[in-house]
């Protein structure tokens, strides 16, 4: 798998997490509800490494702290998926510029 595979996969990734988190944050007054969190985890398999998820009850300490909870992380995973996406785009513009290079 190349670069871009990676990085679509961890955008992926960053994507579920940012769902997840959200709807801790909606939910966080439901009495008997458990927040939940998503942590990145890698297979190894046929077709070599590949991002997985898996997913986590966490214990903040009542609704006030699972909405500070989620909105932290969702503030740490808006980050990371900038930080990927300007991967991608760097990664991208690398292959423009190759391509354009072997066209002259």
């Amino acid at each position: 798998m190349g670069p871009l595979g990676f990085i679509e996969q961890a955008l992926r990734f960053a994507r579920y997490r940012a769902a997840v988190l959200a709807g801790d944050a909606a939910n966080a007054n439901t009495p008997g509800f458990i927040p939940r969190d998503v942590v990145p985890t890698a297979q190894v398999g046929e077709r070599g490494l590949r991002f997985a998820a898996a997913i986590r009850d966490v214990n903040p300490g009542g609704p006030a702290g699972a909405i500070e909870y989620a909105m932290g992380g969702i503030a740490k995973n808006s980050v990371w998926y900038r930080a990927l996406a300007a991967q991608a785009r760097a990664v991208l513009r690398e292959f423009r510029t190759v391509a354009e290079e072997t066209r002259r």
